[in-house]
């Protein structure tokens, strides 16, 4: 089985939810996020990817962030928004996080070298066959297959994939633009779109995928957290947690 992600859009402090990455068409929830996240830990959750929504949008950075891997020991946190330079990056390695980059990545990922392979997680944020950037806002000018070949290279190989059109909509995952990163060799946690656990083979049936990103069907809980294939999910497919890499180390 692949493994069930939580993701937790965070802004201001509060959890959030947009729709195609619109910052105007935000959805604020009322809850703590350290309080979702312990629930989501009792529930299974070995893995949960945060997003910091202000990073992205270049506002104020929110540093309460970086406690969550001392507060939750027990989880493997990634986190993305935001890291566009090594700098913020290596910060977010050293404060116990796997680092999803996005426009780095595709903009300058020779800026990647040297920097742990088995904690950078390239995000590919695709709308129609174009990667954006930016939070979203842009589309980059790099050729896509030549973006892929360049962080391969590197030997960056893991890859979170959203399919913009879907995010937020809950109207099934972007098949197309996972099967199509998954099989230039990637390997692949999809996000975008999950409606429900249902939705979950149509990913495991493609070659290279190993997780699926939820935001929204498990904040309002068409992914319910007492149903026991919930808590297979959240484990599915997860070792042990890694200890933490230098952040410069090879």
């Amino acid at each position: 089985m692949i493994q069930l992600i939580p993701s937790l859009d965070l802004l201001g402090g509060g959890v959030v939810r947009l729709l195609h990455g619109d910052f105007d068409k935000v959805t604020h929830y009322d809850l703590k996020p350290e309080a979702w996240v312990a629930r989501l830990v009792e529930a299974g959750a070995t893995r949960v990817h945060l997003v910091d929504l202000d990073g992205a949008f270049g506002l104020s950075l929110q540093p309460d962030f970086h406690l969550f891997p001392r507060l939750f020991p027990q989880v493997r946190f990634q986190l993305g928004g935001g890291l566009r330079s090594r700098a913020t990056i290596e910060q977010a390695l050293e404060s116990g996080f796997d680092a999803v980059v996005g426009t780095l990545a595709v903009e300058k990922p020779r800026e990647l070298s040297g920097l742990p392979t088995d904690r950078v997680i390239v995000a590919l944020d695709l709308r129609g066959d174009r990667v954006v950037t930016k939070g979203w806002q842009a589309t980059s000018s790099c050729d896509s297959t030549d973006v892929f070949e360049s962080l391969l290279t590197l030997g960056f190989t893991r890859a979170l994939v959203t399919d913009v059109s879907r995010d937020g909509s809950m109207q099934g995952p972007g098949l197309e633009a996972t099967a199509w990163i998954a099989k230039e060799g990637f390997s692949v946690q999809a996000s975008g779109g999950l409606r429900n656990l249902e939705d979950l083979p149509a990913l495991e049936s493609i070659p290279g995928v190993q997780g699926a990103i939820s935001g929204k069907a498990l904040l309002e809980g068409r992914i319910a957290l007492d149903d026991p294939r919930t808590r297979a999910a959240l484990a599915g497919g997860v070792g042990p947690k890694a200890e933490a890499a230098p952040a410069g180390g090879a």
